[in-house]
């Protein structure tokens, strides 16, 4: 993906975070935890793509091409994040379920039901998890378990507590899915599209086709046509 495709991508970003009036603080807590990843990332890449004939220091194994390519891997990287975060934001379970079942109905050898509700739990699951994270290094730190110098101590005091509540968190939606007859078999009415989603998918389409180098090579010979016209 180049810096054109990139920039497109930027700006349908910020085109439906402007549409959803979705503040950007929330973006921005939901990506603090990959900011260290990011920053992992962008200096393994400026390190990994040495150029010894663009160097700025001689002792230093940095370049202008190691810093660029760092930057663009970061860039996409963050547009997948941001991305991803928004749909969680902007997405109901429902309407994911939904159209998890709706994409599915041409192959029926495949249990969709199924797999819409593990993929919608998944969704709905995770935030609760990094909540419980939370709540769970907030009580070590009151007891004082983050001075711990031993690493296996301090692993043990996070995951175990962790996985504890994951599982009594599954235990009780399970026993909360049967308690309301959940089945497999039984039919699903799915609404229909709204219009403004058919838009929206068409928009989204429109970016996709415009960002692939066949397409862009094409407006790019029909943008020289109509240059060469006038």
């Amino acid at each position: 993906m180049n810096e054109k495709a990139l920039l497109l991508f930027s700006m349908v970003l910020v085109g439906i975070m402007a549409c959803c009036r979705l503040p950007v603080r929330a973006l921005a807590h939901d990506l603090k935890s990959w900011a260290i990843f990011l920053v992992f990332i962008f200096l393994v890449q400026v390190v990994g793509s040495p150029d010894p004939e663009r160097t700025f220091l001689p002792w230093l194994p940095v370049s202008t091409s190691g810093l660029l390519a760092a930057a663009l891997t970061c860039w996409r990287l963050g547009l997948m994040l941001c991305y991803g975060v928004l749909f969680t934001l902007v997405t109901k379970p429902r309407d994911l379920q939904n159209a998890l079942i709706w994409f599915m109905k041409p192959f029926p050898f495949l249990p969709a039901q199924r797999i819409a509700l593990m993929v919608t739990l998944t969704v709905r699951l995770l935030p609760l998890i990094m909540d419980q994270r939370e709540e769970v290094a907030l009580a070590t730190r009151s007891r004082l378990g983050n001075q711990r110098k031993n690493l296996l101590h301090k692993a043990k005091f996070m995951v175990l507590p962790l996985f504890h509540r994951s599982l009594i968190r599954a235990d009780e939606l399970a026993l909360a899915l049967a308690a309301r007859g959940y089945r497999e078999d039984r039919p699903v009415n799915l609404p229909q599209i709204p219009v403004s989603h058919l838009l929206a998918l068409t928009l989204v389409g429109v970016s996709v086709l415009a960002c692939s180098p066949l397409a862009s090579d094409v407006i790019q010979d029909a943008f020289a046509a109509v240059l060469a016209r006038i």
